[in-house]
């Protein structure tokens, strides 16, 4: 399976080490052991809309309400979905304008408490706290040019929760381009697994189900003894990555978990950004 780089590089490597989420901020896919597999091609993020944030939130909430019904159908109650929106401002800004652009995001989404950090020179406020039960996230890193890189992390389960987090995405987004933040999302549901069938059945089932509700073609895969991953071509999804010159909108992993003895699903829009 070939390395997928999103477009922010720079943003969630920042990010990464304050908020301490490589899997999210590196861009890459990762699978178990927190070992990231190893990939070649780059890829840049695009939106799957032209006409902005309001078809791109129509994409988004129809995203998210189908990897929900994705984790009711396979995945146990527990699941969790996780959205990332992440974007650069476009101006150049100073330290205490960052702060207080931070502070006011922040105050937008309910949250409250900036705390300040500076990383290999750069500094970084963050913010988190609970809404409805759903965590959130803000991260906002400040190079020494200047240049604002923001994420947004929101977590919840998915079978109580969904709703809830389709509401916060669109405000989330919303309130990044009112700052001058143009933004992209990725989100992804994972989960134990309801029926018992091993890496291969189960992948099988996955396949199935997502393949009744919209057309995908399978565009790459990395398997070892416990775990089978595959990227997948689904326009009707929207967003998505390119490998190379191939898009890919979705990717599907199952992990067999030898402690629970059950399979952990993971399914990633446009790719998966969190451990599986």
């Amino acid at each position: 399976m070939r390395k997928i780089r999103l477009q922010l590089i720079v943003m969630m490597l920042l990010l990464c080490g304050a908020a301490g989420m490589m899997a999210g901020f590196a861009g890459t896919t990762e699978r178990n052991g927190e070992e990231a597999v190893p990939q070649t091609a780059e890829a840049s993020v695009w939106k799957g809309t032209a006409n902005g944030a309001s078809e791109a939130g129509t994409t988004a909430e129809s995203n998210l309400e189908l990897l929900a019904a994705l984790g009711q159908e396979h995945m146990d109650p527990s699941a969790l979905l996780t959205v990332k929106i992440q974007g650069e401002m476009i101006n150049s800004i100073s330290k205490d304008q960052a702060k207080t652009a931070a502070e006011e995001l922040a105050r937008a989404m309910g949250l409250s408490g900036i705390t300040s950090n500076e990383l290999q020179g750069n500094d970084v406020f963050q913010a988190e706290g609970d809404r409805s039960g759903v965590s959130v996230n803000l991260d906002w890193a400040l190079t020494k040019q200047g240049h604002s890189y923001v994420r947004v992390m929101l977590v919840g389960e998915a079978a109580a929760q969904a709703r809830e987090m389709v509401s916060l995405q669109q405000h989330v987004q919303e309130r990044m381009e009112q700052a001058g933040i143009p933004n992209t999302w990725n989100a992804s549901i994972q989960g134990y697994a309801t029926k018992s069938g091993g890496v291969d059945g189960t992948m099988a089932q996955v396949e199935e189900a997502v393949a009744r509700k919209l057309p995908l073609r399978s565009v790459e895969d990395y398997a070892d003894v416990t775990t089978i991953s595959r990227s997948y071509e689904a326009p009707l999804l929207g967003a998505f990555v390119k490998s190379g010159d191939t898009p890919i909108h979705m990717q599907i992993a199952v992990h067999e978990d030898s402690v629970k003895k059950s399979s952990r699903i993971t399914i990633g829009f446009p790719v998966i950004t969190i451990e599986y």
